[in-house]
């Protein structure tokens, strides 16, 4: 099944001192990227950062709902981010549902 997923850092920047913002950064944010280009070049997603932004974009490749569940709950940045997934249906399958579509209409 494919998943877009997009993320997004919770706005907590402004309310840490320096020294714990560049500590979330060195512990949760860089340790997420280095595993997202892991994911990436396994062939298990396909994505990036939004330009200008403190967040990313990607598809990612999951058997489940659930095993997509567990792969972001093990990112780093999981409980400093909103998280936002939805499932992709196929080209072909909507294809094939879309010309069902349109002879059931042409009956009508």
């Amino acid at each position: 099944m494919r998943f877009l997923v997009t993320m997004e850092s919770v706005d907590a920047a402004g309310l840490a001192p320096p020294q714990e913002t560049a500590a979330v950064i060195e512990q949760a944010v860089i340790p997420t990227l280095k595993a997202l280009a892991e994911m990436e070049k396994a062939g298990k997603l396909k994505g990036g950062i939004m330009a200008g932004r403190r967040g990313g974009a990607m598809i990612i490749d999951a058997d489940s709902p659930e095993a997509l569940s567990d792969t972001l709950r093990m990112l780093p940045i999981w409980g400093f981010s909103e998280i936002d997934v939805v499932p992709l249906e196929s080209w072909d399958h909507r294809i094939q549902g879309d010309n069902a579509t349109a002879q059931m209409l042409r009956k009508m």
